[in-house]
């Protein structure tokens, strides 16, 4: 499938949707009452808030034939746009509503409110999702810019599920457009089925079939550095696991005091079809305790996903670019490109070089030229500073004649982004991706 037609598909059931709402709304429009023109909109403003969190599931349920043609970061940042359009549609549709009845009834705003709580079937559990969605929106936005926890993210979005569930019966109860018209009644049913079962078959059921049938298990935790450590993951007929470097898995480690936490990491190694590794990074509670799993932990896996592959390149020569414990797709990408008799230089900035993970391992692979920079470390005697415009022109002078994969932190990585613009590299030459709540 291509990207266009995922476009279309969009676009084509707005179309629908605004086709079964007309025939009986564009009337209103010909009488130019104020009041009836805002009932009209109310009517297509809940509509497309039904659409667009239907729109919602399939962006966060990592719907596979999706998320391999843009990527799991880039649909992060979608979902996070979209839930801008379901605040818009969700305040617009009672105010629009409630306004246009209060006026044609001559009542006031909070009678007329009062009037589709008591009296219209299902309307008081759309106004309790109407408040979850707003609270979960509101909470979003203060994770983002407060830089809260991953686990305060994840347990409010499940109450998103809550919240679709409870709209949904209201909306063929009291839904005018749906009075008399069995066929937008079958289109809006076979709408919640597709983007229900789309989420459900691959954010539950297909890590749950993978765990069945890979046994995933930790087969040992090896520390790298003094804040990092990697796990070797094996299991049963792990030949058959179709994951590629660069590519990241969401891990939840069934054990005490990390079951009900599952993170992103990305594939360190090639796989090998015996073993899959990430490597963590120290960052704060949860990557604390990685050095305490044991061996034997089964292991939940949802993925791999992303597009940071070597499918991506159509260049001959390579720079791969890494800031931190960035290094860990773009290690597993060198080992891939090298094998495939690509030029693969590589530059990999830290703060010190007591945090160069994976150095041994770079080192030892043949065919890679890596240059260590170091930013605060005065016993450091290679290249010093940051991974700017004038290191990538010394260090690598051929830098234009090359293919970029950046991994990093995200200011890192805008940084680098550009420098690498002003040095007259073309976006479309310039590979990232992350994976955050932002």
């Amino acid at each position: 499938m291509k990207k266009s037609l995922v476009y279309l598909l969009f676009a084509a059931n707005l179309v629908v949707i605004f086709l079964f709402w007309w025939p009986g709304n564009g009337p209103l429009f010909e009488s130019a009452d104020s009041r009836l023109i805002m009932i009209a909109l109310g009517r297509l403003g809940g509509l497309f808030a039904a659409f667009f969190v239907l729109c919602q599931l399939v962006l966060i349920g990592r719907v596979k034939w999706v998320e391999a043609l843009f990527g799991l970061d880039r649909l992060s940042r979608a979902h996070h746009w979209n839930g801008f359009l379901i605040l818009f549609f969700i305040l617009t549709h009672p105010a629009l509503l409630i306004a246009g009845y209060a006026g044609s009834q001559g009542i006031g705003l909070i009678s007329q409110f009062l009037d589709f709580y008591r009296n219209y079937e299902h309307v008081a559990l759309a106004v309790f999702a109407l408040l979850v969605f707003l609270l979960v929106i509101g909470v979003s936005l203060a994770i983002v810019r407060l830089r809260l926890r991953y686990e305060t993210w994840y347990f409010t979005h499940l109450l998103v599920y809550v919240a679709i569930l409870l709209s949904f019966f209201h909306q063929l109860e009291v839904g005018t457009d749906f009075e008399n018209n069995p066929a937008f009644v079958v289109y809006w049913y076979a709408l919640y089925i597709f983007a229900v079962g789309n989420f459900a078959l691959f954010r539950f059921l297909r890590p749950l079939y993978y765990f069945w049938k890979y046994r995933f298990r930790i087969d040992r935790v090896v520390r790298e550095t003094d804040e990092a450590a990697s796990i070797y993951m094996t299991g049963q007929g792990l030949e058959t696991f179709q994951a590629e470097p660069g590519q990241f898995m969401i891990l939840r480690f069934l054990c005490r005091g990390f079951w009900w936490q599952a993170h992103p990491f990305s594939i360190s190694q090639k796989p090998d079809g015996k073993f899959l590794r990430v490597t963590i990074k120290n960052v704060g509670d949860f990557t604390s305790k990685i050095p305490q799993l044991a061996a034997g932990t089964k292991v939940l896996i949802d993925g791999p996903h992303g597009v940071f592959t070597e499918q991506a390149a159509r260049q001959k020569k390579i720079l791969l670019i890494a800031g931190g414990i960035g290094i860990t797709p773009l290690r597993s990408l060198a080992e891939q490109m090298i094998e495939h008799g690509r030029d693969v230089a590589m530059l990999y900035g830290n703060r010190t070089s007591g945090e160069i993970a994976l150095k041994k391992e770079l080192d030892a692979l043949s065919g890679l030229r890596v240059q260590y920079i170091i930013s605060d470390d005065s016993s450091w005697f290679g290249p010093k500073g940051r991974i700017d415009k004038e290191a990538i022109q010394t260090l690598v002078p051929d830098f234009k004649e090359r293919e970029v994969y950046l991994c990093g932190p995200v200011p890192m990585m805008k940084s680098v982004r550009a420098a690498l613009k002003r040095l007259g590299l073309a976006e479309s030459m310039i590979h990232w991706e992350k994976f955050s709540l932002a």
